[in-house]
């Protein structure tokens, strides 16, 4: 049964998801001064939150996902975007360069942090929890739990590395971008991330794009 009375809703107007920064995440936000992304403009996703947890928008994403059955197999397998996309392009026989790819991942980890903590948006789990529901903890709970959950890095640099690859290779864009959603998708099924943070994510992938493409960054 969903608990929804007013003593709950004060405690999910109050819930967040972190009480401070992690000093290994502000130093990657520090860099974004320095980095490719200096002068990418990204303060309209700022003015753009996510639904409240209160709201009935977020209790319906959580009732989905409570009803969704876990793809065990394919929730770890989009883990690891670097791998992820090295199986691929060894599929599709075309060349793949980790050191370019590690580095626009890294990049890009600043200013996904920097839009988390301004928002410091709780991971499904915990607002589920007030909630009554069960979310059916896993292995990425864990590994997610440092960090806030609006927008999805994982559907962020999942687009944003799709569209690099296809960029490069025009001929296999459908399948490279494919995989790009399917890591974005991921993180829902795992029920790390709402749907709504996947929107965003992959917008800002899109936007990172543009920025470094417009800017002859790539």
């Amino acid at each position: 049964m969903v608990v929804y009375d007013f003593k709950n809703v004060v405690k999910l107007k109050k819930l967040k998801n972190s009480d401070e920064v992690l000093p290994k995440h502000a130093e990657k936000i520090s860099d974004i001064s320095n980095g490719l992304f200096k002068e990418f403009k990204y303060s309209s996703y700022k003015d753009t939150p996510p639904y409240p947890n209160e709201s009935i928008r977020t209790l319906q994403e959580l009732i989905k996902m409570v009803g969704a059955n876990p793809n065990e197999d394919f929730i770890y397998s989009m883990d690891r975007i670097t791998e992820s996309f090295e199986k691929l392009c060894s599929e599709l026989e075309i060349p793949f360069d980790e050191t370019k790819i590690e580095e626009l991942l890294e990049e890009a980890s600043g200013v996904i942090l920097d839009l988390k903590y301004h928002f410091n948006r709780p991971r499904p789990l915990m607002v589920a929890e007030l909630y009554g529901l069960d979310l059916e903890e896993n292995e990425l709970h864990i590994d997610t739990k440092d960090s806030p959950s609006f927008p999805s890095g994982h559907a962020t640099q999942g687009t944003l590395i799709a569209n690099y690859l296809a960029n490069k290779h025009p001929n296999h864009s459908i399948r490279l971008k494919k995989l790009g959603r399917d890591i974005g998708k991921s993180r829902v099924i795992a029920k790390v991330h709402y749907p709504s943070d996947i929107v965003v994510g992959e917008r800002l992938g899109n936007d990172m794009f543009q920025h470094l493409k417009e800017n002859n960054l790539l």
